[in-house]
């Protein structure tokens, strides 16, 4: 019977002194990989923190609630304040601009949207009054295009910008709480959920019996899960300093990322200027959730379907417009496209055509004629002889 060897390398060796047929085990080593003995993880479990804001004495809504309203210098409505200390911002045309309310999902508590201001692009192309940005009290932003394509999204363990505008693809994390990732355990499940009546046929009555569980398997998996929780909470909490991260939302709003703490939302339209700090201190001595994601990417729970609540799946509703809008226009451009083509191909084809005519030469004359025009009487001396290369034809 095989056993398996308590070295630094999982080996599997039979019993006894033969060393013939020993196969040894590494769990580092691609062949197995490839060969589908080891099984990479596609899913990691994630602790959720509970967040709190950085500077919550600094809260521009709270701070301006008691106006009610504020205007541009023009008279336009800038800005309204409901009494909870929520509120929205709003673009000179009238349009929604941000929108600050309270989230409906667990622990999300508030949430900052930012609109589109529907106004046309450089090109006078119409533009969909979409979301371009979203903003929570648990550490979780994005940022989208005109299009629907996202630009950045962070959570509150990593991050990643994705616009190829602003530099190649980077990726940072905020601390080292969930380094390593815990995986998701994978388990086969031999009981069906609805068996087939004609296997219960064939059964007898103790196969209808139903089977409790293995109380001595529970009480291991929760002493394991209270260990797990209890490790991560006395883990050392080790935030990184990165790179800022700035870009331009739209042509009203712009992001700038100095740390998890720090995260400007500025807002700018001639003489006015509203600047807001987004970030968030993370408490790691309160774990508030769990949370399943693919292995290298970066949770959002507005990427994640079907949509928890119904105000994030209105958000999802709004960025697959823009995306529907984004694919009817290049669809429209590539059926107008080849035409245009179509027509310079002909054009170029017209000219390679074209009947080739052998090139003239001229070689110079040895001998001097005279000849005389009968209109002007005057005397003409042709200097050389004009005629075709026969080789060439």
């Amino acid at each position: 019977m095989p056993k398996t060897n308590n070295s630094g390398d999982d080996k599997v060796e039979p019993v006894g002194r033969s060393t013939k047929g020993i196969l040894r085990y590494e769990l580092s080593n691609r062949s197995f990989i490839e060969k589908g003995w080891t099984m990479l993880p596609t899913e990691k479990v994630m602790n959720v923190y509970r967040m709190r804001p950085a500077h919550p004495e600094f809260d521009w809504f709270e701070h301006n609630k008691n106006k009610r309203l504020m205007t541009y210098d023009s008279g336009e409505k800038l800005a309204e304040f409901d009494d909870n200390g929520r509120g929205r911002w709003f673009y000179r045309n009238g349009r929604i601009a941000l929108d600050y309310y309270d989230a409906e999902e667990t622990h999300a508590q508030q949430r900052f949207v930012i609109y589109g201001s529907g106004e046309p692009d450089e090109r006078g192309r119409s533009r969909p009054a979409s979301i371009l940005a979203t903003f929570d009290y648990l550490g979780s932003g994005i940022v989208f295009d005109h299009s629907g394509k996202i630009r950045l999204k962070y959570n509150q363990t990593e991050g990643v910008v994705l616009d190829r505008s602003l530099g190649p693809a980077t990726h940072w994390k905020w601390h080292t709480l969930n380094d390593p990732p815990v995986l998701q355990q994978v388990m086969i499940d031999t009981q069906l959920a609805h068996k087939d009546p004609n296997i219960m046929r064939m059964g007898g009555p103790a196969d209808n019996r139903h089977k409790e569980d293995n109380e001595e398997m529970l009480a291991i998996e929760f002493d394991n899960f209270i260990k797990e929780k209890s490790k991560k909470l006395s883990q050392k909490f080790k935030p990184f300093q990165i790179k800022m991260k700035a870009l331009r939302i739209n042509e009203n709003f712009s992001l700038k990322v100095l740390d998890q703490a720090t995260i400007y939302l500025i807002f700018r339209d001639g003489s006015t200027n509203l600047k807001m700090n987004i970030g968030m201190i993370l408490d790691h001595k309160e774990i508030v959730d769990t949370d399943t994601a693919e292995v290298g990417d970066v949770s959002n729970s507005l990427l994640r379907y079907p949509a928890r609540t119904e105000s994030l799946a209105t958000l999802q509703r709004s960025v697959a417009h823009a995306q529907s809008v984004d694919r009817a226009r290049l669809e429209r451009e590539h059926r107008i496209r080849p035409s245009i083509k179509r027509a310079s191909v002909d054009k170029l084809n017209d000219a390679a055509s074209r009947p080739l005519r052998p090139p003239f030469r001229t070689v110079s004359s040895v001998n001097t004629t005279t000849t005389e025009c009968p209109c002007t009487k005057k005397i003409r001396k042709p200097t050389s002889y004009v005629y075709y290369d026969t080789g060439l034809v």
